[in-house]
């Protein structure tokens, strides 16, 4: 039961996030007609994705980080039905059957019990995937340079990529490790509710790994930004949220010794192809321009 409440909460988080996305952009967009309105359309867009955040940390500590990470392919699904119910564009049979690929690909997944004995985080492992991964997509992206159609989906893989080593750093950062070196100490002569919340948050938020997942996430938003400027987002978009998926499924294997049924695998192959038939509606039209 605790591994389909991670899922879900995990699908919620990251439907929460990628609808905060597309309200900033229609924030922007009312506020050249009514400024007032689309400020607070942005703002609350903005605010829930701290919200966003928090769920899929929720998510991470009761469940596997692999499959969290798998999860992020259920944000773009809810984006599409987002787009079609409340921006009224069209939605295609293609991204009807994607919505539905990952649909069945989240049932699968969690059609079947996990060992969720929490493992000791092997951090070694962690620091030798983290640089190696890195490292290959910053080659590639130095053999690539010149050539701006590969190039710009090579950086949006690097931005994913990035981007997925957040589930993994929040898992560790929540860990009794994690936990137990926090770099800033709370003291107070008198417990109440509100201390014990502050030294929790202080435990949660400010150790290392912490730190770590924080830095990462703009980090992943930043390089996406130089992948936007090298390429169409109908082809850079895929890229950057397959890398968001198997980053930590691999991750977690590696790093938590975390264990998938062979029908979990096939779920997290359907999420993969599924974002694909999400991301990639209309490719025709925008190939002719």
């Amino acid at each position: 039961m605790t591994a389909v409440i991670s899922l879900l909460v995990a699908s919620a988080g990251y439907s929460i996030h990628s609808i905060a996305q597309a309200g900033q952009k229609i924030g922007l967009a009312i506020t050249d007609r009514h400024r007032t309105k689309g400020l607070i359309v942005w703002i609350l867009s903005t605010f829930s994705m701290p919200v966003a955040v928090f769920l899929i940390l929720y998510a991470v500590s009761i469940g596997n980080a692999s499959l969290v990470g798998a999860m992020s392919g259920s944000g773009l699904a809810s984006l599409a039905v987002f787009s079609h119910l409340y921006m009224h564009e069209g939605i295609s049979k293609q991204e009807l059957i994607g919505v539905f690929t990952v649909i069945v690909a989240a049932i699968l997944i969690g059609s079947f019990k996990l060992d969720m004995i929490a493992k000791e985080p092997s951090l070694s492992a962690l620091y030798i995937y983290l640089p190696a991964v890195c490292g290959t997509y910053l080659l590639l992206w130095f053999s690539f340079r010149r050539g701006n159609k590969i190039v710009g989906i090579v950086i949006a893989g690097f931005a994913g990529a990035i981007g997925g080593f957040v589930p993994l750093f929040q898992k560790v950062s929540i860990s009794p490790r994690g936990l137990s070196q926090p770099l800033l100490r709370f003291h107070f002569r008198i417990e109440t509710p509100i201390t014990m919340l502050l030294k929790k948050g202080a435990d949660l938020l400010s150790n290392p790994w912490a730190l770590a997942w924080i830095v990462i996430s703009l980090l992943s938003m930043l390089v996406m930004q130089f992948a936007y400027r090298r390429g169409k987002a109908i082809q850079l978009i895929p890229a950057f949220a397959a890398n968001t998926i198997a980053i930590p499924v691999f991750g977690g294997v590696v790093v938590f010794q975390e264990s998938l049924h062979p029908i979990q695998w096939i779920g997290v192959a359907l999420i993969i192809a599924g974002v694909f038939l999400i991301t990639l509606k209309r490719s025709y039209n925008l190939t002719k321009r």
